[in-house]
């Protein structure tokens, strides 16, 4: 089946997948958000596009909490070596929960350093959840709307 380019996409359904398409990427890295949210705004009717930044930072939130808590369970590797590696990483970045904050956000929203790597290191040394989750919302809410409407704004600049 082929599908007229014409024929109006259900919004639900646009959003579902991609809150679906988002929490995959979180988790698979290869999977680009950022190129499925371009080509998504470009076929999705303009009051789509802010539902759309919300449903993939969702989406992507909620993957990065799964890996967050995949971090979490580092520390039930066997081997002293590794442990003692925890530890020190933890006793080292205990007192320093605004730079925590700050890197989370940073990479949520830049992608340096990559926040899939961000993500697993928050829960390996128990950075708390709740300012994962905010900050981390919050830098991707910035990357995807980026996402979303600068090719917009792109075309309207050179529509001029």
């Amino acid at each position: 089946m082929i599908l007229d380019p014409m024929t109006p996409l259900d919004p639900l359904l646009v959003l579902r997948a991609t809150f679906a398409f988002c929490v995959g990427s979180a988790i698979i890295p290869v999977l680009h958000a950022e190129t499925y949210l371009v080509a998504a705004s470009l076929v999705a009717p303009a009051e789509l596009r802010w539902p759309l930044v919300v449903a993939a930072t969702s989406g992507q939130m909620l993957g990065k909490v799964g890996m967050y808590y995949a971090g979490r369970g580092i520390g039930l590797i066997p081997g002293e070596r590794m442990q003692r590696r925890l530890r020190l990483a933890a006793a080292r970045y205990r007192d320093k929960r605004r730079i925590g904050s700050g890197l989370v956000f940073v990479s949520a929203a830049s992608g340096f350093p990559p926040f899939y790597l961000v993500s697993i290191a928050a829960g390996t040394l128990a950075f708390p959840l709740l300012p994962f989750i905010i900050f981390g919302f919050a830098g991707r809410m910035i990357r995807f709307a980026v996402a979303v409407f600068l090719p917009h704004w792109r075309m309207a600049a050179t529509a001029v």
